[in-house]
């Protein structure tokens, strides 16, 4: 996926080169939505860009005459906004929305040399998975120790608790987080093999002095994928989604679905059919029954036919009222 602070920047450069070209033509050549294109036009607007847009043949968007942009320098902070992909809910724990207005504007100009490589750095040291699976949202005392030692690439002491318990005091340097869901990893290297470790299982850390220097190639969203790949299997589902659904669905996915919503045409009563990928069939279950009568599976059958057993078996429990205390005394 393209990252908006690059697709913004073209953006611009775009209707600097050419100016009145339409959204259909720009969202082609910007390989987005016409939806994700229109969004990128209000960012830049709120931003004080002066877009404006003129109906008829000949019409387009253009950018007033005389506009030019003005070279401001990013701040560290302000760099990492923009150079994270663009799921937003997990991004608060790392208290980097206060800076997304100030940055949004400032990424309207040329970027220098430093800015350039310092900001291709970042976008090497956290990666946003929006795919959900089926764990609750951690507490993460230790995020932000592990953040800075991340955007500062000092190695670091680590007491870990495995998931069955044994503890680990491995020496790591971090080269990365990743964000799943809620979920929080610190992608690290110990001298030995890259793994990752769940953040909220971090016992004690110390950033050490010293720094490292990062694997020759590496690149965690690759890494990442691979991983999950090894180690998660993939359950593709088919399902159909009425309109009260949506909000849900994209909370559970991100706004990485908003394409795949957009172009699956409605049928008459406004419901859509989309495919979307799971860990496994649990956590595709669990969805579904969030969801209600909101979505309904078509495909995998095994799936359709646990959440009917699933939603039967409530029915059953909650609909046995004889013998419950709650009911016996309203």
């Amino acid at each position: 996926m393209t990252l908006k602070f690059d697709r913004l920047l073209t953006l611009i450069f775009l209707l600097q080169r050419q100016p009145h070209l339409t959204a259909r033509e720009m969202a082609a050549r910007l390989r987005v939505s016409e939806r994700t294109l229109y969004r990128d036009i209000n960012d830049l607007s709120l931003a004080g860009v002066p877009i404006y847009g003129e109906a008829g043949p000949g019409g387009g968007y253009a950018l007033l005459p005389g506009y030019r942009l003005e070279m401001a320098g990013l701040n560290e902070t302000e760099l990492s906004t923009l150079f994270i992909s663009e799921g937003r809910g997990p991004l608060g724990d790392l208290d980097l929305h206060t800076t997304r207005e100030v940055a949004l504007s400032k990424v309207l100009s040329t970027l220098s040399e430093r800015d350039r490589r310092r900001a291709a750095e970042l976008q090497e040291l956290l990666h946003v998975d929006p795919t959900g699976w089926n764990f609750p949202a951690d507490q993460v005392p230790f995020l932000r120790a592990v953040q800075d030692a991340v955007w500062q690439q000092r190695r670091v002491s680590l007491t870990y608790r495995r998931e069955n318990g044994a503890i680990l005091t491995p020496m790591v340097n971090p080269l990365g987080l990743v964000v799943k869901a809620g979920t929080w990893y610190l992608v690290g290297d110990t001298g030995e093999t890259i793994r990752p470790f769940r953040i909220a299982r971090i016992q004690r850390i110390e950033a050490l002095q010293e720094t490292f220097k990062r694997p020759e190639g590496f690149q965690l969203a690759r890494y990442w994928g691979e991983w999950c790949a090894r180690f998660f299997p993939s359950y593709p589902v088919t399902l159909q989604v009425a309109p009260k659904g949506i909000p849900r669905l994209m909370q559970i996915f991100g706004e990485s679905i908003s394409d795949d919503l957009l172009s699956a045409q409605p049928d008459h009563t406004g419901w859509r059919t989309i495919s979307l990928v799971f860990e496994t069939m649990e956590t595709a279950r669990a969805a579904l029954l969030d969801l209600g009568p909101t979505a309904e599976v078509l495909e995998p059958v095994e799936l359709r036919e646990s959440v009917i057993a699933w939603a039967q078996a409530l029915l059953s429990r909650y609909g046995d009222t004889k013998n419950d205390p709650w009911i016996r005394s309203s």
